[in-house]
């Protein structure tokens, strides 16, 4: 699919909150502020902690939003692509380092929009130093909820890039969580990122309650896979994740009424990686595009 088949079908700049719905599954998206969900249910019950703000607000507050054109942190915004040295200006004041690329501080323009289906477009600012268009499209189906970013270099030149989502889901005492991976890294700080193979302070290869830990860790080796019990909620969702997200992110806050499990491409650190390639960042060439795709399937307990 490409931008020009959408603008032939249902061109739009709606800019207000829209809403899909079918096969059980409500979702309310905000275009205008970074592509977020704003909601997204099933039978009338939370599968992503709602976004209940108004007026200005950052994508952090919402239900998920996009990782686009990077995900995670590049250490005080500064990397070396190909010979080159480039410095991003900082884009959020609760850290020094610049965070989950642009997107999802972004206008995106809706370009179609059907009962059970919406795709967002949007293109890149002068705060990335390549040019690029990405579509965002979400789905309905009796699967679940599919989220699928195509991210296109629109430029002359080479592009480093990754993608990702960065869905929040409510956080209860009963909820758990299990996924297989083989490898975690650490947080972005001051030291050496050097992975290792998660231990049973950190591993979820069995499910366990959420609040055991607190993760804001990346995890590599992952099977596609995550499971998420909600038994408060009488709620099982399952997240199945593209070949593409190789990697997935797992922030689990102390004392937040929410968690987050987010699939993406590259590791954290990635752009400081020896080889970046091996660290899951891609680079597009002029015209070529790279996709990511997750589904979020609920069902009743």
């Amino acid at each position: 699919m490409n931008s020009s088949d959408l603008t032939r079908t249902t061109a739009s700049s709606v800019q207000a909150v829209v809403r899909i719905s079918a096969h059980g599954y409500d979702v309310e998206i905000d275009a205008a502020r970074g592509g977020r969900l704003v909601s997204a249910t099933f039978e009338g019950v939370d599968v992503l902690r709602r976004d209940l703000t108004s007026g200005p607000s950052s994508a952090l507050e919402s239900a998920c939003f996009p990782l686009v054109p990077f995900s995670n942190r590049i250490r005080k915004g500064r990397f070396t692509f190909e010979s080159h040295n480039y410095q991003l200006a900082a884009n959020w004041d609760g850290d020094e380092h610049v965070i989950h690329g642009e997107g999802w501080q972004q206008a995106w323009e809706i370009v179609a929009l059907e009962y059970a289906r919406a795709v967002l477009r949007l293109k890149g600012t002068t705060a990335w130093p390549w040019s690029y268009e990405c579509l965002q499209e979400i789905t309905l189906g009796e699967t679940g909820i599919v989220l699928a970013l195509t991210l296109r270099n629109t430029g002359t030149a080479p592009m480093p890039a990754g993608l990702g989502f960065h869905p929040y889901f409510p956080h209860t005492a009963s909820t758990a969580l299990q996924f297989d991976a083989q490898r975690i890294w650490p947080p972005l700080g001051e030291t050496a990122l050097v992975p290792h193979v998660p231990d049973r302070t950190n591993s979820f290869s069995v499910m366990r309650p959420v609040s055991d830990c607190v993760l804001d860790h990346c995890f590599d080796g992952w099977s596609g896979t995550a499971r998420i019990l909600q038994p408060d909620m009488g709620l099982e969702v399952t997240l199945t994740a593209s070949r593409s997200a190789a990697y997935c992110v797992v922030y689990t806050p102390a004392s937040e009424p929410y968690f987050c499990f987010e699939p993406v491409s590259h590791c954290t650190g990635a752009f400081e990686a020896d080889d970046i390639a091996d660290a899951g960042l891609k680079v597009l060439q002029p015209g070529k595009s790279l996709g990511l795709s997750l589904t979020l399937g609920a069902k009743r307990r």
